[in-house]
């Protein structure tokens, strides 16, 4: 269940056709101011900044209540002394000058994100019609090897506001080379939850290759880009690219130490 909360969350994490925006002199400066705030956004995690920003290397959260249901599933339960680590030990493989291509274009790898808490978990999920009784006392323990997200982007005028932006041709898969589990349910014996883990580990490798072809329109239609677009409606590529360098200053000033 960490597992697959964890990889919806990792999807609202990551940043239609039209006329892109003209190549202005902030155009140039785009990608640079880009890349800019990611480092400095990188440098703070282990410490937060407050008051909007909290520790996120690692994440640790000591308990967390759910009760969530649909037609195909009602889970209820809790986790509990999760901590996640990993999160700002991301690499920039490569990345294209916006300036020069008109594309910002970029390939992201997280090497590893562990997660480790525990979790007790009561309720059932719909298999192909079938309800499947769930019941869990789980010891978690789980990481993510070569987390890799590829994707690109452009900037059209914003359809409110001929001087604001929005993002259009968006496009995005995510890439996983392995996935390690060795959780340990308290409820079972040592097969079956061996047997669970191998099962796991396979089902969410299926599961991500099945949901690729999804996952930009999903981020497009419903997700992440309308809700920026929202925000990119009133403001100018100068704008944003001022917005870039002056909080990574601002982050970068914070010197953290942690």
């Amino acid at each position: 269940m960490a597992s697959q909360l964890f990889l919806v969350a990792l999807l609202g994490i990551a940043l239609v056709s039209a006329t892109p925006v003209p190549q202005q002199a902030a155009s140039a400066k785009f990608s640079s101011a880009m890349t800019q705030y990611i480092q400095a956004f990188k440098s703070i995690m282990p410490c937060g900044y407050a008051p909007d920003i909290p520790v996120l290397a690692p994440i640790v959260n000591p308990f967390y209540a759910f009760d969530c249901s649909s037609d195909d599933y009602n889970l209820k339960g809790n986790v509990s002394n999760i901590r996640i680590e990993g999160l700002n030990n991301f690499q920039i493989l490569s990345a294209s000058d916006y300036g020069t291509t008109g594309e910002a274009a970029y390939d992201v790898i997280f090497p590893k994100i562990q997660i480790l808490g525990s979790s007790e978990i009561e309720g059932f999920v719909n298999i192909a019609g079938v309800p499947l009784p769930i019941r869990q006392r789980d010891l978690i323990n789980e990481a993510f090897v070569d987390l890799r997200f590829v994707g690109s982007y452009s900037f059209a005028n914003s359809l409110t506001n001929s001087s604001g932006l929005r993002i259009v041709d968006f496009k995005l898969a995510i890439y996983l080379a392995d996935i390690q589990l060795d959780n340990w349910n308290t409820l079972w014996n040592i097969s079956t939850n061996n047997f669970w883990n191998r099962w796991s580990k396979t089902l969410i490798s299926l599961g991500l290759q099945e949901i690729q072809p999804k996952i930009t329109d999903s981020l497009y239609q419903n997700l992440l880009v309308p809700k920026i677009n929202e925000m990119l409606a009133n403001v100018s590529m100068e704008e944003l690219v001022n917005y870039f360098q002056s909080q990574a200053q601002l982050w970068e000033n914070a010197h953290c130490q942690a």
